[in-house]
């Protein structure tokens, strides 16, 4: 058949269906959303009552009640933020506004993620002075979560703040350290014609003991090597610190801006060397970057601190994995201020374990995500007429709304998998306000890009 005549036959057909289509069935109704009742109804009066409006646009004045998330955070050192629920476009523009809104009424002056810290601080060098390729920064950061326009939007925006906000600028941080191999690169970069051939010399052969070091913590030598190993490094790295303090008061005003960095990623080492020695568990070394983040910023300055699913909750999962907003509750105590992400339905960026003809999951995609289960957290407050909120739980109400809200009662976790056929696999208990101070709440999400 000539390829005119192939083409309108195809027409034809899909005419044809396009036809069939039309007088076919309608499509099923949505599924029946059961009304709630007794202590379920009574804890969504009470969310809808307490509930404080949060846009999800990219506008510049979101109409966010700023005075009352100051009031919620109060002295708080630390503001922790949960992504229960990873992969959403809405997520990362909540977070700007939450950190704008504080870092205008609260004195929040940075922003940590769940990265690196040494390769964070490289963003942190874009978001001050515009210094780096930001698509080649965030890939660096080392998960496609960070490579997304929404992520870039964020940082974009913090360094327009910086431009527009000189008296009161916000940092980039990352409160992980799996290698400082970055850092060590960095420091090893000291100009021969700033350090002087003998000190230059001395960093080359002795400043690669923090690798090997790193290298020793997994050997067969255990903790005896392990501790030989770092406790020499542990002068090295002092040394190298007080080595480039000396130089940055000896150089011209322009030498000196140029070590400032340098001296930056040596002080990083040294902690990273100090905190190695102490044999911490995860979540007690993650928490002393957290402080040791929030010291860079200065007395009175405050964190907001974004972790992966609930990584910034007071709680263990399964007896086992102890979650870095406990070590920061112990120190902190009501210093110490947590929020965890929800939401009601939509997609999400995550591997797929429905599909896949092998039966092992896809590749990062758009997910659609299963309508709230009956009885969870997202079931009642996906009930509240706000596309989005914010509420504070410290301090719920006594009787069957209170009862209800405190839990244990699950709500969704997914980070980089998720199979719509088995939307129960995903589910964790929670308690409010034991694990989180507060929740912010998105009626419906999209999957980033």
């Amino acid at each position: 058949m000539p390829k005119p005549a192939r083409f309108a036959s195809f027409l034809a057909a899909a005419a044809t269906l396009g036809i069939a289509a039309c007088h076919s069935a309608p499509p099923p109704p949505p599924p029946v959303v059961i009304p709630l009742t007794g202590a379920a109804f009574a804890a969504l009066q009470w969310v809808q009552s307490n509930a404080n409006a949060i846009s999800v646009s990219d506008s510049v004045t979101p109409g966010l009640d700023r005075s009352r998330l100051a009031s919620f955070v109060g002295d708080a050192r630390i503001v922790g933020v949960s992504e229960l629920s990873e992969g959403t476009r809405e997520f990362p523009t909540i977070v700007r506004h939450v950190l704008f809104a504080l870092a205008d009424t609260a004195n929040v002056r940075g922003l940590a993620i769940q990265a690196p810290m040494p390769e964070a601080m490289e963003v942190d060098r874009y978001v001050r002075s515009g210094t780096g390729d930001l698509k080649r920064l965030l890939r660096t950061l080392g998960s496609p979560r960070w490579e997304t326009p929404e992520m870039t939007s964020l940082v974009n925006a913090m360094r327009d703040w910086n431009r527009a906000h000189p008296d009161k600028p916000l940092d980039f941080f990352g409160f992980e350290i799996p290698t400082a191999a970055h850092a060590v690169d960095v420091v090893n970069s000291l100009p021969d014609s700033i350090a002087g051939a003998p000190l230059k010399a001395w960093f080359r052969r002795e400043y690669p003991c923090v690798l090997r070091d790193e290298s020793a913590r997994f050997g067969n030598g255990g903790r005896a090597a392990d501790s030989t190993f770092w406790r020499q490094c542990g002068k090295v790295v002092t040394a190298a610190v007080d080595s480039i303090v000396a130089l940055r008061k000896r150089v011209t005003p322009a030498r000196a801006a140029q070590l400032g960095y340098i001296e930056e990623m040596a002080r990083l080492v040294s902690h990273h060397v100090t905190t190695g020695l102490r044999y911490l568990p995860r979540q007690d070394a993650n928490a002393e970057h957290v402080l040791y983040l929030a010291d860079l910023l200065g007395p009175g300055a405050k964190l907001m601190v974004w972790g992966g699913d609930v990584e910034m909750g007071r709680l263990t999962l399964e007896e086992t994995t102890v979650q870095t907003g406990v070590a920061l509750g112990k120190r902190l105590g009501e210093r110490y201020r947590t929020m965890a992400f929800l939401f009601g339905d939509g997609s999400l960026r995550a591997r797929n374990g429905t599909v896949g003809r092998t039966g092992e999951p896809t590749g990062p995609t758009s997910v659609a995500v299963a309508r709230p289960e009956e009885g969870t957290y997202e079931d009642v407050l996906s009930r509240v007429p706000l596309a989005a909120y914010w509420v504070d739980m410290r301090q719920l109400p006594a009787g069957d709304a209170g009862n209800w809200l405190k839990g244990p009662r699950s709500a969704r976790l997914i980070t980089e998998l998720y199979s719509q056929l088995r939307p129960q696999l995903f589910q964790t208990p929670l308690q409010f306000p034991q694990y989180f101070d507060g929740i912010l709440f998105v009626r419906h999400v999209t999957a980033t890009r």
